[in-house]
C-alpha cells in the first residue's frame, strides 16, 4: 500500500511538472512571435523616421566634409554641420539611430571606395558619442539593408 501511495504521489508530481513545462513553453513561443512582430513594426517605424529625417542628409554632408579635409580643424562650418547632423540623429528614436546610420552609409557606398569609405564608417560609428546621444557608438555593417 505504501508503494501505491508513493507511486501515486510521484505520478501526481510528474503531471504537475509536465503541465508547468507546457505552460512555460507556450509563453516563450508567444513571446518570440510577439518579438518578431514588434521587430517588423520597429523596422517600419525606422524607415518612416529615416524618411522624415531626409535619410540623414545633414550627416551625409558632415561625413563628406570630414573625409575631404586633410587636416582636422574644428571650424565653425564643421561645427554647424555636425550640429545639424546631431539634430537629425536626435530626431530618430534610440533604437533606429544605428540602423539609420548604416542605411545612410549603404546609400553612399557606391560613391566611395577604399580609405574614404573606411574613414567614413569609422566617423559614423562614433557620431552618437560626438552628438552626446545613446547608443554611444554604432556597429557599422555594410550588408544589405535591414530597414
Amino acid at each position: 500500500m505504501a508503494r501505491l501511495s508513493t507511486l501515486a504521489a510521484l505520478l501526481a508530481a510528474l503531471l504537475f511538472i509536465a503541465q508547468a513545462t507546457a505552460e512555460v513553453l507556450t509563453i516563450v513561443t508567444t513571446d518570440v512571435e510577439d518579438d518578431t512582430e514588434n521587430r517588423r513594426q520597429d523596422d517600419r517605424d525606422c524607415r518612416q523616421q529615416l524618411q522624415e529625417q531626409q535619410y540623414l542628409n545633414d550627416c551625409q554632408r558632415y561625413l563628406r566634409q570630414q573625409i575631404q579635409q586633410s587636416e582636422r580643424f574644428d571650424t565653425s562650418s564643421e561645427r554647424e554641420q555636425r550640429q545639424q547632423c546631431c539634430r537629425q540623429l536626435k530626431q530618430l528614436s534610440r533604437n533606429c539611430r544605428c540602423d539609420g546610420l548604416n542605411e545612410m552609409l549603404r546609400q553612399l557606398k557606391g560613391q566611395l571606395q577604399g580609405q574614404d569609405l573606411r574613414e567614413m564608417m569609422q566617423i559614423a560609428q562614433n557620431l552618437p558619442k560626438e552628438c552626446n546621444i545613446k547608443p554611444r557608438s554604432c556597429e557599422i555593417e555594410m550588408r544589405s539593408s535591414r530597414i
